[in-house]
């Protein structure tokens, strides 16, 4: 009897595990099957995802292909038109140019000048700070100033006195000794005549977070207005650390994309006595002055 009730149970026991491993398998298998519905569903969708992304990205690359053909037309036509804009604006103004940093090139600019009939008096690159190099060149540097001028100039104040003395010998012309020493000593490059100066265009910007706007820039634009001469403030717009707020506070006009047409048209138009801060940074005022001043008048209203 006891074997029978034991068969029975074991019987039933095993009824019951079956049924619970049945149970367990098939729901093992329609949770794969809903698992692979919906992993399914989720590549489906990624794929129309890619498709459509694809589609834009054609789309985006014919839209720039469009644009990059409608600005070489736009550029055919400023460099054809350009020319004939600002031919003989500036006729009978000598300019002296000086860069106060070899970061940049700015043959784009002298060109534009020329185009508008200026003449190039002189052209002065700065190619580091009068107070590096070594301790004897200093030396050298503060005996030459004191033999020179019969000032002992300190170390310290090396760059706003040269820099002053520089931009006085370019404008008036007295003091080619100061050029040939900066120049023979790898401190300049010069070319050009010295004096009979209409008007100075400074060239800042920088790469270097370190640089001497301070110290070089702002004591050759005092020593400028001083002279009476008219000077204005330009950059290109790549520079990653912008001369023009210091510029301003000078209170001279700038222009901080002078490598492209629209800046150079802009320089031409402050020197015919548009005076403004012109650009396409946030330091500018407008992107240009809104008009030529009336023709015939260049080197008549050169702003002081």
């Amino acid at each position: 009897m006891n074997i029978n009730i034991k068969y029975y149970v074991l019987t039933i026991a095993s009824i019951f595990v079956a049924l619970g491993i049945g149970i367990f398998i098939g729901f093992m298998l329609d949770g794969q099957k809903i698992f692979s519905e919906q992993q399914t569903a989720i590549i489906n969708e990624l794929e129309q995802k890619f498709k459509e992304l694809q589609a834009e990205n054609n789309n985006l690359k014919n839209t720039i292909q469009e644009l990059n053909t409608q600005m070489g037309y736009y550029n055919q036509y400023n460099q054809i038109i350009f020319p004939e804009l600002v031919a003989n604006r500036l006729i009978g103004v000598k300019v002296a140019i000086i860069e106060t940093t070899n970061e940049f090139v700015y043959s784009g600019m002298r060109n534009a000048l020329l185009k508008a009939g200026a003449t190039i008096e002189s052209i002065t690159v700065i190619k580091e700070s009068f107070n590096m190099g070594s301790e004897l060149d200093k030396q050298n540097l503060i005996n030459f100033l004191f033999s020179r001028y019969g000032v002992k100039v300190e170390e310290k104040n090396l760059n706003e006195f040269v820099s002053s003395k520089l931009a006085n010998a370019i404008v008036t012309g007295q003091d080619m000794d100061l050029i040939n020493y900066l120049k023979s000593n790898g401190y300049i490059d010069f070319t050009g005549v010295l004096g009979n100066t209409d008007f100075v265009i400074i060239a800042g910007g920088s790469n270097n977070k370190d640089n001497n706007v301070t110290t070089i820039d702002i004591p050759i634009i005092k020593q400028v207005k001083l002279l009476n001469i008219p000077i204005v403030g330009v950059e290109q717009s790549d520079a990653k650390y912008s001369y023009i707020d210091a510029y301003k506070r000078q209170h001279i006009s700038t222009i901080d994309n002078v490598e492209d047409i629209i800046g150079q048209t802009s320089l031409i138009m402050v020197m015919e006595g548009k005076e403004g801060n012109y650009g396409i940074k946030q330091s500018a005022v407008n992107l240009m002055p809104d008009s030529f001043v009336s023709s015939g008048t260049s080197g008549t209203n050169l702003k002081r």
